[in-house]
């Protein structure tokens, strides 16, 4: 769900007794959980610590308020134990009229609860909101310097809104200010790498590798992120209908990097991909047993990857 459905059913009044908050995306799950604490004043709310038992914040929905319309009660960033999941249930079955009661960040399936789990949104989807973010923080920023901002960030919304703040007082945002005061994540960089080579370009290549590796100690974990990018690639590959999301929770990796993948991965077949995996492990061995440089050995993986391509 976007947090944006969950504040306009909170806005509504469709308050539910229990809630189950959660996600990949933390920014938006904080947003959620904030909404909901909102809800109760600071004297009318309980955020039980790691000690304290279950039952506590049970007690705590069941009075009646004292200065809002609802009690708040949260217990947060715990695994749930059976014996606690049966009693929650248990009051479920007749809870407090005026009771909110949060589980956030527990682990546990407890039945009844309202779920909702905050993912990344893809770049479409963040692309507006960082530009309305910018106006809330009293900025502007162009359309394709917002689009910039979210691959740099690889749509993490923590960073996004930190760079926003430190951004927006220089004046408009554009793609040069970006660009110009923007580290790109590492990841996005081997993002970057790996889509040059798909597209065939010996040039952006090495324009990548140059700003990311300039000796033989940091080659090595790049040449590794490497690897584990193509074996993603092939991965999506052999994958073609499942969903991103699906697949991706399926690797253990996020949507946003097995999005990147699928893209540079279209320009190769199965086999092509299968090719350069086993060409890249081999290498890999090579220079980590000193049959040859890691420069040469990236130098290599470079023209294969980019020989291998579909003609």
């Amino acid at each position: 769900m976007l947090y944006y459905e969950f504040k306009a059913q909170i806005a509504r009044g469709e308050i539910a007794p229990l809630y189950q908050i959660e996600g990949e995306d933390k920014y938006w799950s904080e947003l959620a959980y904030k909404d909901l604490l909102a809800l109760s004043s600071d004297l009318d709310t309980t955020v039980l610590s790691s000690e304290q038992p279950v039952d506590e914040a049970i007690w705590g929905v069941q009075n009646f308020p004292m200065l809002s319309e609802r009690k708040v009660a949260v217990i947060r960033d715990r695994k749930l134990k059976e014996a606690e999941i049966k009693e929650i249930v248990k009051y479920l079955e007749e809870p407090s009229p005026t009771g909110v009661l949060v589980l956030y960040n527990c682990e546990g399936n407890v039945p009844g609860a309202k779920k909702y789990s905050f993912g990344v949104l893809t770049e479409s989807e963040l692309t507006p909101y960082v530009a309305r973010l910018a106006e809330e923080m009293g900025g502007s920023i162009a359309p394709s310097a917002a689009k910039k901002l979210v691959q740099y960030a690889e749509q993490n919304m923590t960073r996004i809104k930190n760079e926003l703040i430190k951004l927006v007082p220089l004046g408009m945002i554009d793609d040069a200010m970006v660009d110009r005061y923007v580290e790109p994540s590492y990841s996005y960089r081997v993002f970057d790498f790996t889509d040059a080579i798909a597209r065939g370009s010996y040039k952006g290549a090495y324009e990548v590798l140059s700003s990311l590796a300039r000796n033989a100690y940091e080659y090595s974990p790049f040449f590794t992120r490497l690897t584990d990018q193509v074996r993603l690639m092939l991965d999506a590959k052999l994958s073609p209908s499942m969903p991103d999301a699906e697949l991706a929770a399926s690797l253990g990796v996020s949507v946003y990097p097995l999005q990147k993948a699928k893209k540079a991965a279209a320009q190769y077949s199965q086999r092509q991909l299968l090719s350069v995996l086993m060409k890249l492990y081999a290498l890999e061995e090579a220079f980590k047993t000193g049959n040859i440089s890691v420069e040469n050995a990236m130098d290599l993986a470079i023209a294969e990857a980019i020989e291998a391509r579909k003609k």
